[in-house]
């Protein structure tokens, strides 16, 4: 499992922190391409000094540090000399806010006042090196966390007001996939079919980035806070921690927003509509004030309609009906389970697709579509029918991952009991250790 750096017990005395091997190797190689220096003496927990002050990061480091227990986290004694600064990622905005695309003409309202906080924002030299070691492994994703970046600003700077708050809020998009660089990059890869081990993988990123700004930055606490919880949702549907509404932060809502915005963005057509779309379909996912602010945007900007929409699979089956039978089945076994004196993991599991279930099939039956033909719906009907599609598609394979995790919490016997769920998902069981 990746982590920021692993920590000992604090009452051993030799308690210290191991270099992330997958970080390091990231590190090492932005270390070929940008100017990386220790920042102050890399010492062990013993008092034996690996590597010198300003001495540059090499490959050496690597073997040097293998195995050994730091005294201090190896991000906090690094410094990136070149690379990504604050210099820097203004260029990178003023070149974003230039591009001709729905999302850039929706922020332009916001982009004097975001530029403004941009040039008083205040980049910590973990979160330089970071970004620097992320622009020279995956540059897409320093692109990705300045767009971030921008709409954060804009979310902040209309909801928050203060300069400050729109500063934090601009911060937390811009590091918020700084735990990716922890990540094995076989796992990044947006071509690779997401199993459930990358899946696994993946859904810890979150947690690392919030470990690391909390433990190696001054920055306030809710920073770290709402990029742990970009992937939540209101509705305890997200991950890493399945958190609920009450438990949100208010950047970590609004991070949330766009978070999703910003990944359907890319689309070539109606990206914004999209967006506004996905983030509608199933009530209770997101913030409905962040939710609204991306609508208002998609109507502004007056997308042009999507001509050539082909049609949905949904339209060659009776979805509704699909969704009401593994609804009615979930809701059986559930039953089932209780009358059974099931262990409360496997209840929860049968709980978790009954109700998720029963909501997309309000979602689904909300739109009003039910035996429609394709020849007879507008352009904008056959959009709204095909993101649909998309959406609720999603959604599900988002419940099939999440019922197999859990699954790896219950015995043998409760997985056993499960296995009409695993069917009626159109999962395979899952093994009895999952690595």
């Amino acid at each position: 499992m990746p982590n920021a750096q692993t920590r000992e017990d604090p009452e051993d005395s030799h308690a210290g922190s191991t270099a992330n091997p997958v970080a390091l190797n990231a590190i090492v190689r932005a270390a070929e391409i940008y100017s990386i220096v220790a920042s102050e003496d890399i010492v062990d927990v013993r008092g034996v000094k690996l590597w010198a002050k300003n001495q540059p990061v090499s490959a050496s480091l690597q073997q040097r540090l293998l195995e050994r227990k730091l005294s201090k986290p190896l991000e906090s004694c690094l410094a990136a000399e070149d690379g990504v600064s604050l210099i820097t990622l203004q260029e990178d905005f003023e070149r974003f806010m230039a591009e001709p695309t729905p999302l850039v003409q929706g922020l332009r309202p916001w982009a004097e006042g975001v530029g403004q906080q941009l040039r008083q924002l205040p980049l910590h030299s973990v979160a330089q090196l970071l970004l620097t070691t992320a622009l020279a492994n995956r540059p897409e994703m320093v692109t990705h966390a300045v767009q971030a970046m921008a709409l954060m600003g804009a979310l902040a700077t209309k909801y928050l007001g203060q300069a400050m708050d729109v500063r934090m809020a601009m911060l937390a998009g811009l590091l918020h996939d700084i735990g990716e660089i922890y990540i094995q990059p076989e796992y990044l890869d947006p071509g690779r079919s997401m199993d459930l081990l990358g899946h696994k993988h993946l859904v810890v990123h979150p947690r690392v980035a919030q470990l690391l700004l909390d433990s190696t930055t001054d920055y306030p606490r809710a920073i770290g806070r709402a990029v742990g919880e970009h992937h939540e949702r209101l509705n305890g549907s997200g991950y890493p921690a399945r958190l609920r509404q009450p438990e949100l932060s208010p950047l970590g809502r609004m991070l949330a927003v766009t978070e999703v915005t910003l990944g359907i963005a890319r689309a070539q057509s109606a990206p914004l509509t999209r967006a506004s779309f996905a983030l509608r379909v199933l009530p209770g996912e997101f913030d409905p004030q962040y939710i609204g602010f991306i609508s208002d945007m998609a109507r502004r900007v007056a997308e042009p309609a999507v001509a050539d929409v082909p049609a949905p699979a949904s339209l060659a089956c009776n979805p509704l009906a699909e969704i009401q039978q593994r609804a009615a089945l979930a809701s059986e076994l559930h039953a089932q389970l209780q009358a059974l004196g099931g262990e409360a993991p496997a209840l929860e599991i049968a709980d978790i697709a009954r109700t998720r279930l029963e909501r997309l099939k309000v979602a689904w039956n909300s739109l009003g579509y039910w035996g429609a033909q394709h020849a007879e719906l507008t352009a904008r009907e056959r959009l709204e029918l095909h993101m649909a599609d998309r959406e609720l598609g999603q959604r599900l394979r988002d419940l099939d991952r999440e019922c197999l995790l859990l699954a790896e919490r219950v015995s043998p016997l409760e997985r056993e009991m499960l296995s009409p769920l695993w069917q009626l998902l159109h999962l395979e069981a899952p093994p009895q250790t999952l690595v």
